[in-house]
């Protein structure tokens, strides 16, 4: 009899179809619709053969994915949503210049097999409605400060009224947004609870929460290296022989660094802590970003413990509390 086997799938994502890639099980376009998935996915666990486990693997592509992740939650497949710049820094190191659909989705699965990725867990109804909100928010705030330096160089004129009519009713898109934000957070227990705590950071409000909650849905999982690489935050040097290169951050998720810039601005003058950090780099003529950076991290890896504080205290109050404790 033979032993159970982990049989990885790469699925390229697209607007309109899925590209599956696992040899002689599933090669081609899957249209990205909920049955169309689901007869497909029914399909492969009927090929796979009894005990092996299906693993899915799809890059991060925003909404395109979501009905595929959630497919795949539902029967009961592992899946993993990757970072696409790891994928394409693999396909780089397999001499793997040309870019297709069949060629991403088989890339994918390469990966998958080399790096065994932890599949992404189940995010609730209230995860998946906050992460929407702040991205709306996001959006329109940008809009907003777009329109607002265009203001200056029209004003007095039609075109500045226009402008000002448009912006007011943006900021009021944007506060009915953060009125949605704050009622989502204390419509779940857990981003209720885990905003709080946040919140209680000097310099830390629920907007930046909420972002943090959304952008980062591990908060609490991670460990100080793990997060300052997810935020973009973590200092790679750059060191080869006698040559001593400069230290830049690099990768990770850019939205959160945007959600952290402004905290900790806040930080570094009213946070002791951070304020310390800060003036220590600046004593040692690290210039202005450099320092900031550090405050960011800083305050990132905080957040995250104070996170996996409060789930740990939750889980022991659910085992303390549960029949076989008593």
């Amino acid at each position: 009899m033979n032993a159970p086997q982990t049989v990885y799938i790469g699925v390229d994502v697209s607007k309109d179809s899925l590209r599956f890639d696992i040899p002689n099980l599933l090669v081609g376009e899957v249209p990205n619709t909920a049955s169309k998935i689901k007869t497909a996915l029914g399909k492969l666990q009927k090929k796979a053969g009894e005990g092996n486990v299906l693993h899915i693997c799809l890059e991060a592509t925003g909404p395109y994915g979501e009905l595929l992740v959630g497919e795949c939650h539902q029967a009961g497949i592992r899946v993993s949503v990757v970072n696409p710049a790891k994928v394409r820094h693999f396909a780089k190191a397999i001499s793997e210049s040309a870019k297709t659909d069949p060629i991403d989705a088989r890339v994918i699965r390469l990966f998958a097999q080399a790096r065994q990725p932890h599949p992404t867990p189940p995010p609730n109804k209230a995860e998946v409605l906050l992460r929407k909100l702040v991205l709306a928010r996001e959006a329109l705030t940008k809009s907003s400060t777009e329109l607002c330096g265009t203001l200056e160089g029209v004003e007095g004129s039609e075109a500045g009224k226009i402008l000002k009519k448009t912006i007011a009713s943006i900021e009021k898109q944007i506060a009915k947004l953060e009125t949605r934000i704050k009622e989502t957070l204390q419509s779940d227990e857990k981003l209720s609870g885990l905003s709080e705590v946040l919140c209680e950071i000097k310099g830390v409000g629920t907007i930046t929460a909420a972002a943090v909650l959304a952008y980062v849905p591990e908060i609490g999982t991670l460990g100080r290296r793990q997060a300052a690489a997810l935020a973009g935050l973590a200092p790679y040097t750059r060191d080869s022989g006698r040559f001593k290169g400069k230290t830049f951050i690099s990768g990770g998720r850019r939205q959160v660094r945007r959600a952290l810039f402004m905290p900790a601005t806040v930080g570094r003058r009213c946070n002791p802590v951070f304020k310390a950090v800060y003036e220590r780099l600046i004593e040692k003529g690290k210039p202005y970003k450099v320092a900031l950076t550090a405050v960011m991290r800083r305050l990132f890896c905080y957040m995250d413990a104070v996170a996996a504080k409060w789930l740990a205290q939750q889980n022991a109050a659910v085992t303390s509390s549960s029949p076989e404790a008593t």
